[in-house]
C-alpha cells in the first residue's frame, strides 16, 4: 500500500526552486550552443564540459516540465489556493500559458544552436570533416517542429479559452466598460 507524500512550500522556497531551474536550464542551453560543433582535436584533448549534449537536452526538457509545475504552484499560492492538484492544474488555461511559453523558449534556444553546413558536410564527407556536431541541422529542425506542434496545441487551447470563457460583471463594473463593447 502506497502512502501519499506531501510537502509544504512557501513562496520563498518556490521562487528559489524556480530560480535554480532557470539557472540550470540557461547554463545547459549555453553548453549545448558552445559545444554542438567541436573540432576532433578539441574532443581528443577532452576540451568542453564532457556532457553528453543529447542527455543535456533531455534534462532541459525535464526541467522545463518541472518549471511549469513550479509556476503553477506559485500562481496557486498567490491566488490563495493552499493545496495543489497537478491533474486539475493541467486542465487550466494557466497550464497552457506556461507550457506554450516553455515550448516557445525551446524553439528560440534550438534556433541558436550552431550546426555544420549540410552542403559542406556532403561535399567533404562526414569522415573528412575536422569538426563534429552532436545535433545536426536536420535533428534541430525535427526538435523545433516537435516543440512547435506543442506550442500550437497550447496556443489553440488558449484561443478556445479566450473566445469561450466569460466572467460576469456586476452593475458597478459593467457601467465602466459598456462603452467599450460593440453591440
Amino acid at each position: 500500500m502506497s502512502k501519499n507524500k506531501s510537502i509544504n512550500l512557501n513562496s520563498a522556497k518556490i521562487i528559489s526552486i524556480r530560480k535554480k531551474l532557470d539557472t540550470d536550464i540557461n547554463k545547459y542551453w549555453k553548453i549545448i550552443r558552445a559545444e554542438n560543433i567541436m573540432t576532433k582535436k578539441a574532443i581528443k584533448n577532452n576540451q568542453g564540459s564532457g556532457f553528453d549534449l543529447k542527455s543535456l537536452y533531455n534534462e532541459i526538457t525535464q526541467m522545463a516540465k518541472k518549471r511549469i509545475i513550479i509556476k503553477g504552484l506559485l500562481m496557486s499560492l498567490n491566488n490563495g489556493i493552499k493545496t495543489f492538484n497537478y491533474e486539475e492544474f493541467k486542465k487550466t488555461n494557466n497550464y497552457d500559458i506556461f507550457a506554450a511559453g516553455e515550448a516557445k523558449e525551446a524553439i528560440a534556444q534550438l534556433k541558436m544552436i550552431p550546426t555544420i553546413n549540410p552542403s559542406e558536410k556532403a561535399a567533404k564527407g562526414k569522415k573528412n570533416m575536422y569538426k563534429v556536431e552532436a545535433f545536426t541541422s536536420a535533428k534541430i529542425s525535427s526538435l523545433i517542429k516537435e516543440q512547435q506542434l506543442k506550442a500550437n496545441k497550447f496556443d489553440a487551447n488558449l484561443k478556445k479559452f479566450n473566445d469561450n470563457t466569460e466572467i460576469e460583471c456586476t452593475n458597478d463594473i459593467a457601467d465602466k466598460f459598456t462603452n467599450f463593447i460593440a453591440v
